[in-house]
């Protein structure tokens, strides 16, 4: 049974690795660029501005790039020292993936959050709608987001191996 706990964690290490990557990555390469006319007045003729929209712009967007680094980083980490056995306790591990998984969905929720925004607008504080001019960019940010959150459910699973295994051990 310890080798299959064993071969389950590093595969969910190594799938939390992998998503982690995907999503620092898409999120760290996001930026797109739009002519936009703008119109003073019907009497003048409309000029053309460009305006750009980079993902380190907002601080949800570099929030969500940082903590799937430091996770992808941790992931990468954790994979390797478990396959040395160079940490005997499985409470190390447990408690790094707690933080890592708080550490993911906070910035899970903040970019979900301003990305809703982005989305749908807000009327009341008049925050306009981005994302029918950002269109690429936005699609670019909800997969970062998906792949975040597909990771921060490969640590909510660690995490119950983990509790599920210190339950045998001591019981």
């Amino acid at each position: 049974m310890a080798v299959l706990c064993l071969s389950s964690d590093m595969v969910l290490r190594a799938t939390a690795f992998c998503f982690t990557l995907i999503a620092a990555v898409v999120a760290g390469v996001d930026h797109e660029t739009h002519k936009i006319p703008i119109t003073i007045s019907d009497n003048m003729p409309s000029f053309t501005v460009f305006v750009t929209a980079k993902w380190h712009y907002l601080s949800f967007s570099v929030f969500l790039v940082v903590a799937n680094s430091i996770a992808c980083s941790y992931s990468f980490a954790s994979m390797i020292l478990s396959m040395k056995k160079m940490i005997r306790t499985h409470l190390t591990f447990l408690l790094s993936d707690v933080m890592m998984m708080a550490l993911l969905f906070s910035a899970n929720g903040a970019a979900t959050a301003v990305g809703i925004i982005g989305v749908n607008g807000n009327s009341h504080t008049q925050w306009h709608k981005v994302c029918y001019v950002f269109k690429s960019h936005c699609h670019q940010g909800a997969a970062s987001i998906a792949m975040s959150f597909l990771r921060s459910f490969v640590f909510l699973w660690l995490v119950v191996f983990a509790i599920l295994n210190l339950h045998k051990k001591y019981t």
